[in-house]
């Protein structure tokens, strides 16, 4: 650690941003690409040199991958010699660009990525083309970082978050988090940094499938720390920024329940095995949301609720709808407003 920040790391991977992707090319980009392709063909023999270009990009999550390489190998071709193997390096922006190819000849390209390979496309050089390019890096994660003040833990609006080498940065909401719903699977360099704090930097390693918060304290003043201390802090992120937990914490007479929490009345597999907890406490009507919507309106109601297999429940919160907060009943149509009711809420995958 280079400061006095401290970095209290994820939380368990459970079983699954917003990473900013990379933008489709503008007109004026694809003026430069053409004009690019165009100084290749004027190398040496016109007819008989060409060029590619294109982006290395993450399949999953579609970020562009810095430093990435590009391998050229000519298909062998009887009574012709076979030119060497070409090797290129992408830029900070995931771009490659090669000239002076051998024109009608044909290629196969394969991107790499940090040991990671990409799949191997074949190429005719007949002309100077464009030929973007994907790795497989597994499947993206979804993480959420939060940041707080090390002092009294309140969240810290507006930090600045870099992860490197992939260009993926965010910055934090109200509530200090800032959430990446699409992170490909690498050990990243962190910096987050704000006005008036110590900024940080740091590692992190963000698994394959993974569903984890991190959680950084920010110090207002330079000062000699211990090493990073890790601490699981078994939050979902899906749940973190959809205010779960802080209804969780606001409401009294309320029923939360994450995954891990409502196993113990799963059998069958089927979510509404464990309604009798919920109709203890609530005899009312009931409105049910699912993932902030009318159940109703998604082809559920209460008789087949239980076709919802477990598997794919994050968590499920009930209470009156008169201490709804206005987040949740704002989701709900005018016309199915009920003035008695009881509200459930299931949030799944």
């Amino acid at each position: 650690m280079k400061d006095s920040a401290r970095l209290l790391a994820p939380a368990a991977a459970l079983a699954l941003a917003a990473v900013a992707l990379a933008p489709s090319p503008t007109a004026g980009q694809e003026e430069e690409e053409e004009r690019i392709l165009r100084a290749c063909r004027q190398l040496g023999q016109a007819e008989l040199e060409v060029g590619i270009e294109g982006m290395i990009r993450d399949d999953e999550s579609q970020v562009p991958l810095p430093g990435a390489t590009v391998l050229i190998r000519y298909e062998a071709e009887r009574g012709m010699l076979t030119p060497e193997d070409v090797r290129v390096e992408a830029d900070e922006r995931g771009r490659y660009q090669v000239c002076g190819l051998e024109a009608f000849r044909e290629i196969r390209v394969r991107p790499n990525y940090r040991s990671r390979r990409g799949k191997e496309r074949r190429v005719e050089l007949d002309r100077s083309q464009f030929v973007d390019l994907e790795v497989d890096m597994g499947d993206a994660a979804f993480v959420v970082l939060s940041v707080i003040d090390a002092a009294d833990g309140r969240p810290v609006a507006g930090a600045q978050i870099d992860f490197s080498p992939l260009p993926v940065s965010g910055v934090t909401d109200t509530l200090g988090r800032v959430a990446f719903r699409s992170m490909p699977p690498l050990t990243y360099g962190l910096r987050v940094a704000h006005i008036g704090y110590a900024p940080l930097e740091t590692e992190i390693n963000i698994l394959t499938d993974q569903r984890a918060e991190f959680r950084v304290e920010l110090n207002t003043r330079a000062i000699a720390l211990a090493p990073i201390e890790v601490r699981v802090t078994g939050r979902d992120p899906f749940l973190l920024t959809s205010g779960f937990y802080e209804r969780r914490q606001s409401i009294d007479e309320g029923y939360f329940a994450t995954h891990p929490e409502i196993d113990q009345f799963i059998h069958l597999g089927q979510v509404f095995q464990f309604k009798r907890e919920l109709s203890v406490m609530y005899r009312r009507n009931q409105l049910i949301l699912l993932n902030g919507r009318p159940a109703s309106r998604l082809g559920f109601n209460r008789r087949n609720l239980g076709e919802l297999k477990f598997d794919t429940v994050r968590g499920i919160e009930a209470y009156r709808c008169s201490e709804a907060p206005p987040e949740i009943m704002n989701r709900v149509p005018n016309g199915m407003l009920l003035t008695d009711c009881n509200l459930v809420a299931i949030w799944t995958y």
